[in-house]
């Protein structure tokens, strides 16, 4: 039987090491999302009506999907609000394939973001939440066609 020289044991002991590492950091990205942390797992929106959730970057619920069914094509505007003040959140609005057509940052100490896209097709399109910064923050969201956006409704108190 060959012994392993110094630098393969080097190189097995990070292994170990670095998993033992990664284990202690928490749970995995999506360990927690609850079924919505993939495009194809994504909760309807109806339009118009701000829906809520949860995000939880150390919990491992760091992603959100949401899908829309659009009429027309138009202009699109998606806008989020978080309640924790110190929490940074990405809003990605993508198509039925997937592919990216807006997207924005709702920064800390910010009251939230529009995102305002041109919807090509009546059909459905895809809004992704992600926590990428911050504590643990309930946020609402909506959708809009036209200008009907900017936050002149109330958001749900959570």
């Amino acid at each position: 039987m060959q012994m392993l020289g110094p630098s393969l044991r080097f190189v097995g002991l990070m292994g170990v090491l670095l998993a033992t590492a990664l284990a202690a950091c928490g749970s995995a990205p999506e360990e927690q999302s609850g079924g919505d942390a993939y495009r194809n797992e994504a909760t309807p929106m109806p339009l118009d009506e701000w829906t809520t959730g949860e995000l939880n970057l150390d919990g491992g619920d760091m992603t959100d999907w949401k899908s829309i069914d659009v009429e027309s094509a138009g202009k699109l505007v998606v806008e989020l609000k978080a309640d924790k003040e110190g929490a940074v959140v990405l809003v990605g609005v993508y198509d039925k394939h997937g592919l990216a057509i807006g997207n924005g940052t709702r920064k800390a100490g910010s009251d939230g973001v529009t995102v305002p896209v041109k919807a090509t097709y009546g059909g459905r399109y895809f809004v992704k939440i992600v926590h990428k910064d911050g504590d643990k923050t309930a946020y609402s969201v909506r959708a809009v066609m036209g200008d009907g956006g900017g936050g002149g409704d109330v958001v749900p108190d959570l």
